[in-house]
């Protein structure tokens, strides 16, 4: 197995995760809710993650291959799932809050509180894909050289 394939794409989705958390700490968000049940924030570790492994086919296998082509359609479809559909239930969650709040206190305990945050806007996926891109060029490059001198070890 060539093992580039794994570990490169998920090095990139920590360091997007460790990046993430930097910035919420930067923002003043950090909190363990926003660790362990939010989705959405800077940037979108979900788009990095999916544009990793499809850079890594287009540069090791070739940006004219049918498997580079299959790898693009996915990541495109997470990232407008990312943007679009996650967003649309995010204001669903919203509207059903405020539904609940309208509720006599003792039907309002029995409802769930919907997240109101599920999804990425613009900045947050560029960002995710310029970190995908860029980090999974310079792990390959590195993984390719230290291939290369283990190779011409005696």
């Amino acid at each position: 197995m060539d093992y580039p394939y794994l570990i490169i794409p998920i090095t990139v989705l920590i360091t997007s995760n460790i990046l993430k958390l930097v910035i919420a700490g930067i923002k003043g968000n950090l909190t363990l809710k926003n660790i362990f049940i939010t989705y959405g924030g800077m940037p979108s570790s979900h788009t990095s993650f999916a544009v990793s492994i499809t850079t890594l086919i287009g540069l090791r296998l070739g940006f004219d291959t049918p498997i580079f082509a299959a790898c693009l359609v996915f990541t495109l479809l997470i990232i407008r799932d990312a943007v679009n559909f996650r967003n649309i239930l995010g204001k669903i969650g919203q509207v059903f809050n405020r539904l609940v709040e309208q509720l006599p206190a003792a039907e309002r305990q029995a409802a769930p509180v919907l997240p109101e945050r599920t999804g990425h806007n613009l900045i947050e996926v560029s960002v995710g894909a310029i970190w995908g891109i860029g980090i999974t060029y310079f792990l390959n490059l590195f993984w390719t050289q230290l291939h290369h001198i283990i190779q011409t070890l005696p």
